[in-house]
């Protein structure tokens, strides 16, 4: 178990609304802020789901829409988040709201902040190079996974390397996040199980890391304690409305609580595995969760035998927790879902020297990560089978 820390300071999004229909309050709360020219983001399976035309007709029939852009792609390239900067320059907007899921939130974040200073993103990637808050953001989920509504991270990739980089500043934190259930109700069952198992990792990852601030563990917890008890349920019934209700606020307490921490060495392995074969960020969590625990089991059995506790399992053993961990990835389909893309064993060394050169992810895992370390976690996760 971590010690105490001594000092910290605690970033949370300025307004957060809950509950099944609020999406549906736009038009008041853009009146009720003095936001008159709306500019929507958004992609193209939230808008072939009918959601973004749910929530921009309202706007347009109150002559607040100035501007939309719906093609915003998974795990979003630097240049896409220029080009939605300069719409919404062209637009005139005062305000930029994000309906979908991390990849078109995390996009409007960056977009937002390049419209209001007429940079470009790559300007603003690193930690703190914000210098000011963007142009006013409204972060509607929709996916119970991500909490990017609730987080001063973005995660772009950079085409030119294939890996992932960050945007992290409090200058991106949501000025309204709206978590409407009801959002998440049509979503399909794999992006459901990738998502919530990645809301899942969020939360221990938060509640271990060694930066972990006392408010940050008690979110992680309480993450913990809606996750729990709704992931596996709406896996198997998908219109199962309450665990929906229970993985959507499950899901913000979970980003909350890492934005308030962080991510560790589950998310530092993700990034160069997805940056390079483009495989759902949610599979790969998911899936590297119990390996990774394994090997933070020497310093964490304390807190996974709480954290275990919160989810409802019971107060495990290092082993036995991260054993739980992998039997879901494997009941809820990750792990197959992995298996779709083949990664040749070679580019594994530089994976790992990638991953373990992420200091911001891997200095606040509990137990220290090498790259030959790194790079057994690879090996042993990508030849295992389903």
């Amino acid at each position: 178990m971590n010690a105490p820390l001594s000092s910290f300071e605690n970033h949370l999004p300025r307004r957060v609304i809950t509950g099944r229909g609020m999406s549906e309050s736009l038009v008041e709360i853009c009146r009720a802020n003095g936001w008159r020219q709306v500019f929507l983001v958004s992609d193209a399976g939230v808008a072939g789901a009918g959601l973004m035309r749910k929530v921009s007709q309202p706007l347009l029939d109150a002559h607040l829409l100035a501007g939309s852009f719906a093609e915003v792609p998974p795990e979003p390239p630097i240049d896409v988040v220029d080009k939605i900067a300069e719409r919404i320059k062209a637009s005139g907007a005062d305000v930029v709201i994000a309906l979908g899921g991390g990849s078109v939130m995390d996009a409007t974040k960056v977009a937002a902040l390049c419209a209001r200073h007429g940079k470009t993103a790559r300007e603003f990637l690193g930690i703190r190079k914000a210098g000011g808050r963007g142009l006013p953001t409204v972060l509607i989920p929709t996916t119970a996974g991500t909490g990017s509504e609730a987080t001063f991270v973005a995660i772009l990739t950079d085409e030119a390397t294939g890996n992932k980089v960050g945007v992290v500043d409090p200058c991106i934190l949501a000025d309204i996040a709206i978590v409407d259930p009801a959002l998440t109700d049509r979503l399909p069952p794999h992006v459901t199980a990738a998502a919530g198992m990645d809301a899942l990792v969020h939360a221990v990852e938060a509640f271990i890391a060694k930066n972990a601030t006392p408010i940050a563990r008690g979110l992680a917890l309480e993450a913990a304690r809606h996750i729990g008890r709704s992931l596996e349920v709406v896996c198997r019934e998908p219109v199962n409305k309450a665990a929906r209700d229970g993985m959507a606020i499950g899901s913000h307490l979970a980003g909350m609580a890492f934005a308030n921490a962080s991510c560790c060495a589950v998310h530092a392995l993700a990034l160069p595995l997805g940056g390079r074969f483009h495989i759902p960020h949610g599979v790969i969590t998911g899936c590297f969760a119990g390996e990774m625990m394994r090997h933070n089991a020497p310093v964490c059995a304390e807190d996974f035998a709480e954290f275990s506790a919160a989810l409802g399992w019971g107060a495990l053993s290092p082993e036995a927790f991260a054993d739980k961990l992998d039997a879901i990835a494997d009941s809820v389909g990750l792990r197959a879902a992995l298996k779709m893309t083949p990664v040749p064993a070679e580019v594994i060394p530089a994976m790992a020297a990638d991953a373990v050169a992420n200091r911001r992810l891997m200095d606040p895992n509990p137990r220290d990560v090498t790259v030959a370390d790194a790079a057994r976690i690879y090996q042993t996760v990508l030849s295992s089978q389903p």
